[in-house]
């Protein structure tokens, strides 16, 4: 039995057939896009019905999203949040908090209203918005209750005493330079650290589960219908997120696939010289929800909304250093095993130092053994020169960005952090595009929240919080700034002959809007209401 599917109009994403109004589903897959005349041959032929249910909507590929991390959402969602910016989240809307005042008043009454007994962990602190904080700040609040603010960059803690204590602090101290007992601070391979007992607590008694249930929520408000998690197995062991994953995300009542992208570090942390193997494993373990890529996700330098990537000089406005994940004269031997593998290489870069020393990388594989058509994407690409640009395209890569840092962060990268130039012109892509380069945007969340549409129109606009357009030379046209959550995210997942474009043989993966966003201002898509997504040819509703 075919379906047809008639449309006020559908975008295809193809240039070859941008427009249609009607697209034929047969099972999973799409039999033909066009219109009810020019589908008349199979319709002639096949047994059809004729479904109206988007006949009033606009019809776009099914909205993916390519780097997220499921597992870090859902223990965030098992903190207290006091962010800078508004969320709605599943369990409700979380206000803004923005002054040094404000939110000291906010983590005090949390924490008084908190279960006695319990340590206390918030998540969502930036100096830009809240001011410093420290141990001692800490302290006194609570000297007794271990007390946990979880930066927004995700990327670093800053504890009481008590917390301290609780986390093993010290031990981890001894040997790593990440953790600073005295200001309270753990952050990159300090956090990692801290982890493994803010894990135990915070996902204890199913509400890893749950959490997760919560996330699936979030995929699906977005429109989503793909999703990657690039860096796998970084919260959890692997066999215990798989575990969670088959439990929760599997099933025709999930609305979207997702395809998992292993973090090559904790893999190697885990399993030693075993840790090639393991992954290559992974593909026996998948199924029609949970997927994994021939890739390997890897590091350079640290966060870019906590401030810590590298960047050259002139570097930041106060002097202060960025940090490396890992050491940058090894970076190209990290990659090396994949790389000679004919893998996907993914690379975690946020500062223009960070960009340097991954393309170098890079080169250096090349030269050692040329690839074609490899692929490797440069994740957030933050802050970046012209010259890097024109070099990453020259050595094959693609960028993946994340529109939010723009939105959110740029005013104040400019006032405190690196100034008017670099800042106006983080998140690169109009250039990225000019030479030639695949762009695609992720939300990274927790980072940023998955709104693919909102993504999209922060790229083509490159509005500020303030309302100011920063380096309107860099703005994406709408075409390109919707092909980044659609058929440039398929490609860079190397997924562009299964989705990211409605055509013949493609999965029948769609999003319905309420209204075409080629009709709109880009400042205005995230307005529109999205009606329902099909994964696979079955339909899935947004009912709120």
């Amino acid at each position: 039995m075919i379906t047809v599917y008639p449309a006020r109009r559908i975008h295809t994403m193809d240039p070859s057939l941008p427009e249609a109004s009607a697209v034929a589903v047969q099972g999973d897959r799409i039999v033909e896009v066009g219109s009810l005349e020019s589908l008349r041959p199979w319709l002639d032929v096949h047994d059809h019905v004729v479904d109206d249910r988007f006949a009033d909507a606009v019809l776009l590929p099914g909205l993916i999203d390519p780097h997220v991390h499921p597992p870090l959402m859902a223990i965030l969602l098992a903190t207290d949040w006091i962010t800078p910016e508004s969320w709605n989240l599943p369990g409700g809307v979380v206000e803004a908090t923005v002054g040094h005042e404000a939110y000291r008043d906010r983590l005090a009454g949390l924490e008084a209203v908190h279960p006695s007994g319990q340590p206390f962990v918030t998540y969502g602190w930036h100096q830009q918005y809240h001011g410093s904080i420290s141990r001692s700040d800490l302290d006194a609040i609570s000297t007794t209750r271990p007390l946990v603010v979880w930066a927004r960059c995700f990327h670093e803690l800053w504890c009481n005493g008590a917390a301290l204590e609780w986390l093993d602090a010290a031990e981890g101290a001894a040997w790593d330079p990440h953790i600073d007992l005295e200001a309270g601070r753990l952050w990159e391979s300090g956090l990692v650290w801290g982890l493994n007992t803010l894990r135990k607590d915070l996902f204890a008694d199913g509400r890893y589960e749950v959490l997760m249930e919560d996330v699936a929520t979030l995929v699906h408000r977005g429109g989503v219908t793909t999703i990657a998690d690039a860096g796998f197995g970084g919260m959890a062991l692997p066999d215990r997120e798989l575990e969670v994953l088959a439990q929760v995300h599997e099933g025709d009542h999930i609305p979207f696939r997702q395809y998992l992208i292993p973090q090559v570090p904790i893999f190697k942390r885990e399993y030693g010289s075993d840790m090639f193997n393991r992954i290559e494993a992974l593909a026996e373990r998948s199924s029609e929800r949970i997927r994994f890529l021939d890739a390997g996700k890897f590091f350079a330098d640290g966060a870019f909304m906590g401030q810590i990537m590298q960047l050259r000089e002139p570097g930041f406005i106060d002097g202060h250093q960025g940090t490396w994940m890992v050491d940058p004269d090894r970076i190209a031997h990290h990659m090396r095993p994949f790389w000679n593998a004919g893998k996907q290489v993914n690379v975690h870069v946020t500062g223009d130092l960070g960009v340097d020393a991954v393309l170098d990388a890079i080169a250096e594989l090349q030269e050692e053994k040329p690839r074609f058509d490899h692929r490797t994407v440069l994740h957030h690409f933050g802050i970046s020169t012209q010259a890097q640009s024109r070099r990453a395209a020259a050595l094959g890569c693609a960028v993946q960005v994340n529109g939010y840092y723009l939105r959110y962060f740029g005013d104040q990268f400019v006032a405190e952090g690196v100034g008017a130039e670099r800042a106006s012109l983080m998140t690169r892509v109009g250039s990225a595009r000019r030479n030639g380069m695949s762009v695609a945007l992720h939300s990274d969340l927790p980072m940023g929240p998955l709104q693919p549409i909102l993504g999209a129109s922060i790229l083509a606009t490159r509005v500020s919080g303030s309302g100011a357009v920063l380096g309107p030379e860099e703005c994406l046209s709408p075409y390109d700034a919707l092909a980044a959550v659609t058929i440039e995210a398929a490609w860079q997942l190397r997924l562009d002959h299964e989705v990211g474009s409605l055509a013949s043989g493609k999965l029948a993966d769609l999003t319905a809007l309420e209204e075409d966003p080629f009709e709109r201002d880009p400042s205005t898509w995230p307005d529109i209401d999205i009606r329902a997504t099909m994964l696979a040819g079955r339909v899935y509703p947004l009912t709120g």
